[in-house]
């Protein structure tokens, strides 16, 4: 495999600047004249590789989840059976979404550019059902008895409990880093 192509290496430049952008400055102050002059790029090197503002937003939702979807959800789909279940448990109350790290932050700004912007929602919605989708996997496995809707179900409260405790360390709640919302999830597996 060669080298990465100039457009590429500059779509992956730019990439990287509009998290940062967003980490610094929040979701109203990532302008392209502020994402230019983190990636060291011109604004019209900016425009030429990802469009305007809204398109450079839409990519790096994109471009963000597309690692996370390899990570989290690649994970699973190459665990057999019984293993698909304590990858899930440990990403989702273990260190995939604590400690608070800066990917909070964005994701958090993506969200609420998500609420206006369908493209972004999308994006989200895409993602975050196809997590889902990977925690009724390992469900399924764990628990084939148990009734589709009910994994379902289950599934979806998994993914909302990791979330909500997410906004709940990052409101500095000393509940958040404790074992409470594993203890919680284990009490929503116990009912399959």
């Amino acid at each position: 495999m060669g080298r990465p192509s100039m457009a590429a290496e500059r779509t992956e430049q730019i990439m990287q600047a509009t998290g940062r952008c967003l980490r610094k400055n929040g979701l109203a102050g990532t302008t392209l004249e502020r994402v230019a002059e983190e990636s060291g790029l011109s604004r019209s090197h900016v425009r030429h590789y990802v469009g305007n503002r809204d398109d450079l937003l839409r990519s790096f939702a994109s471009w963000l989840y597309t690692g996370y979807e390899s990570e989290f959800t690649g994970a699973i789909a190459k665990a057999a059976g019984p293993a698909k279940l304590p990858i899930v448990m440990d990403y989702l109350f273990g260190a995939g979404f604590l400690p608070i790290n800066d990917d909070d932050t964005v994701i958090r700004e993506l969200i609420t550019a998500g609420i206006t912007d369908e493209r972004i929602r999308s994006i989200l919605q895409t993602q975050y059902l196809g997590a889902v989708d990977s925690i009724e996997d390992a469900l399924a496995a764990e628990y084939p008895d148990a009734p589709a809707p009910k994994r379902r179900s289950a599934a979806y409260g998994l993914w909302c409990l990791a979330l909500g405790n997410s906004t709940m360390a990052e409101l500095q709640l000393p509940v958040a880093s404790g074992g409470l919302v594993r203890t919680a999830a284990e009490s929503l597996l116990a009912t399959l």
